[in-house]
């Protein structure tokens, strides 16, 4: 009897000292969260890596409020603690304003806090207009241009003939540029099963490497959910004639491409699994410009437990392609082949990915990152190579929670093995080895400041001679330390101020200096005594969120100054037993401008817009201009700009919703690109402009402006989108001697199975 009184006493005091708890998941993967930030009445804190929280002092009544960057917040009111839930659900947010990025500092973060320039692409504008290629989506991004196939972000990168990135591309924050040329597979891109892409503009060598000196676009692909999930489309596009019929090459046959995705997503316990696939054919509108692509990737990852989880994602692409470096003539042969400059390629690229993230018991997160590639591309213009490319990363990140500080320290290595025929059929190995250290640093909410330092080292062995140039050992190496400093001050809510500085550095690829092929009737020819590009790239910008009404969005106006020095540009050389373009550092160039950007949503009369776009100007020029001669007679124009380059930009997609159907209007208006290679313009040694390539710019000198509309019809699990591209029928190219698509119409199928 005493015992019982005992118990009955003392189990009140029991459970009123009982403290209670709470779990948070994600509602769509029902995945923990770590990091909710966690308030009641003055007291606080954020859930731990099992996405559980433990309450102190907690008193009732009282109301609770869940946050979490790039979800939507929940406040619970309780009056006792029965009323509190033992698991918590939180919903990802549609909002603009809530846009979630990991590229900046390597941790999720809102865009709106980021210390440097970020844009953001969902995959729903992806299947809205049919980009099977990741390259087409970047089109619609402000201060962008992809130009034959390298990416330039705000004038840093001009046209390079295949070599020499200065845009870092990742997928899954892991480098995918093919390392021996530094240049961007766009076609190897799963983009059917992405979550979302990120570009950011402006120097980050700091955390990403050497080609990331103009700037990084990352793929980041989705993740399986609760509820599995397959994907199906089908496309079919028809290209029309062009507007002037006597460049028509083609009668009866019909100019087509068709493409077929495939994605299935699904938990296993412990085992998420994606699959998804693609196949397409082209059937170009440019005489022998045909291609049959195959692309398949598998990815798993599985969760030994609630701190430790492996990943293994594998790809392969297969295609079989032709195209033509020159046009016949700029009149009725503007859309066949110069003879002779037709390539036949066969290329088959496979990715091997293990990835292994743990956090340990001091909550600090250690991540493996690995990447093995297998290239074969073989071609029937003596350009055929092979290679064999490791990629290695060690990372470290500590969230020191009372100093606002988080941690980001990592070890790379990569390594690669080339035997290519433009490369003197010889084989080639380099090596690149950095350790880096960035820490962001958080001053009352309002204020961040991130800081970072990269050692970068290179290593490249070749024969000793090569060509009849002499490298003394047959080997080259490199180091360089570069830093970079950013900050970004919390004005109001969602009013972001910004300022950054970053120190590029960029080593020649093995095919900048050793390159040795032709095109057509150019000739491109090693140089491998090729000095590193330095540079640094700075910028003040201010994001603006709004919410008027039923417009909600952000507003981003930036300004930038970039510097190069040793920058390497293939510049024309007509020398007694040298002729043709070789790359060479022209020098130090600098490029101003100016960028002003627009995304969010707004309704009108009750019909919701979505809207992105922008304008960008920029003022690149050689430094050196009037004291060079080779600059200025490299270049097509009297004039001090870049070559490639075009000064002005501007941007808009916007897309309206009326119910089940979708209405999409998109304009692209790009002025006049200056400056070219002299040479295409006026062929030495003759000077007489044998491919009629200056009289066309003559007269096609006032930029373009593309217009594409899109309407949809969409049920849930079926949507039909009928797309007509380049409405206007505009005739342009992006680079001399290579006429763009006329109008094309598509027709695609999305269907949801589950």
């Amino acid at each position: 009897m005493k015992g019982l009184l005992l118990f009955l006493f003392f189990a009140p005091i029991t459970v009123f000292c009982q403290s209670p708890s709470i779990k948070v998941l994600d509602k769509s993967s029902g995945e923990p969260l770590l990091g909710v930030n966690i308030v009641y009445a003055g007291e606080g804190g954020i859930t731990d890596e099992n996405g559980v929280f433990t309450f102190t002092g907690l008193q009732f009544p009282a109301t609770v409020t869940f946050s979490y960057v790039g979800y939507n917040t929940r406040e619970l009111r309780v009056g006792s603690v029965s009323d509190l839930p033992d698991i918590l659900y939180l919903d990802a947010s549609n909002s603009v304003l809530d846009q979630v990025t990991v590229t900046g500092s390597k941790y999720e973060q809102n865009v709106a806090k980021s210390t440097v320039s970020i844009d953001i692409l969902k995959p729903d504008l992806l299947r809205s207009v049919n980009s099977v290629s990741s390259d087409k989506i970047l089109n619609k991004v402000p201060g962008v241009q992809i130009l034959d196939g390298q990416a330039n972000i705000r004038g840093g990168s001009g046209y390079s003939y295949g070599a020499g990135s200065r845009v870092m591309m990742l997928l899954d924050g892991i480098p995918a540029l093919q390392p021996d040329a530094g240049f961007p597979n766009w076609g190897d891109i799963p983009v059917e099963n992405l979550s979302q892409i990120e570009i950011l503009k402006g120097a980050a060598s700091t955390l990403y490497g050497s080609a990331a000196l103009n700037g990084i676009i990352n793929f980041r692909s989705s993740y399986a959910t609760s509820q599995p999930e397959t994907r199906f489309s089908a496309a079919a596009t028809v290209f029309m004639s062009p507007k002037d019929k006597e460049k028509k090459w083609w009668k009866d046959t019909l100019r087509y491409e068709t493409n077929f995705t495939a994605v299935h997503k699904q938990k296993y316990g412990n085992l998420d699994f994606i699959a998804s696939g693609l196949f397409n054919k082209l059937e170009g509108y440019n005489q022998f410009t045909n291609e049959t692509r195959g692309r398949a990737n598998i990815n798993l990852r599985y969760r030994v437990s609630d701190k430790f989880s492996i990943g293994l994602n594998t790809f392969g692409n297969f295609n079989n392609s032709s195209s033509f470096f020159l046009w016949s003539n700029p009149g009725s042969g503007a859309m066949k082949p110069l003879r002779g400059t037709v390539s036949d390629r066969m290329a088959r690229r496979i990715y091997i990915d293990p990835t292994a993230s743990y956090q340990d018991s001091h909550g600090n997160t250690h991540r493996l990152l690995n990447r093995t590639v297998f290239i074969n591309n073989e071609n029937n213009t003596n350009q055929s190579n092979k290679s064999l490319n490791q990629y290695s990363e060690y990372q470290f990140q500590r969230n020191i929670e009372k100093a606002g500080i988080i941690l980001t320290a990592g070890a790379v290595g990569q390594w690669t093995r080339v035997d290519s025929e433009i490369l003197g059929d010889t084989i080639f190995n380099a090596a690149n080895y950095a350790a880096y250290l960035q820490a962001d640093k958080t001053f009352s909410e309002k204020l961040i400041v991130a800081a970072g330092l990269r050692y970068e080292y290179v290593k490249q062995n070749s024969p000793e001679y090569f060509l009849g140039d002499t490298i003394p050992g047959g080997v080259v190496s490199d180091g360089q330390l570069i830093s970079r400093i950013s900050a970004s001050y919390k004005l109001a809510q969602y009013s972001t101020f910004r300022a950054s500085f970053g120190q590029g550095y960029r080593y020649p690829t093995l095919t900048e200096r050793f390159v040795t092929t032709t095109f057509g009737g150019f000739s491109i020819l090693a140089n491998p005594a090729l000095n590193p590009e330095y540079g640094w790239s700075s910028e003040l910008g201010l994001k603006q969120g709004f919410a008027l009404g039923a417009f909600k969005g952000f507003l981003d106006g930036s300004v930038f100054l970039s510097e190069y020095e040793d920058m390497i540009e293939f510049t024309f050389v007509f020398e007694s037993n040298r002729i043709g373009f070789q790359p060479q550092n022209v020098g130090s160039t600098r490029i101003f401008g100016y960028e002003a950007g627009i995304v969010g949503r707004l309704g009108i009369f009750g019909i919701p817009i979505n809207v992105i776009g922008g304008y960008t100007y920029i003022n690149p020029t050689y430094k050196n201009y009037d004291n060079s001669e080779q600059i200025r007679n490299s270049v097509s124009e009297p004039v001090n700009v870049l070559k490639y380059r075009s000064r002005h930009q501007f941007k808009m997609d916007a897309e309206a919703s009326f119910g089940k159907f979708k209405w999409g209007w998109a304009v692209q208006r790009v002025s006049h690109v200056i400056n070219v290679d002299k040479a295409f313009e006026s062929v030495p040694p003759i000077n007489i402009d044998i491919f009629g390539i200056g009289e066309y710019r003559d007269v096609n000198n006032r930029g373009y402006t593309l217009l594409d509309t899109r309407v949809s019809w969409d049920t849930g699990r079926l949507k039909v989108t009928a797309l007509c591209n380049n409405l206007l029928n505009t005739e342009y190219t992006l680079r001399p001697a290579l006429i763009e698509a006329p109008r094309n119409v598509t027709l695609r199928l999305d269907y949801l199975l589950n």
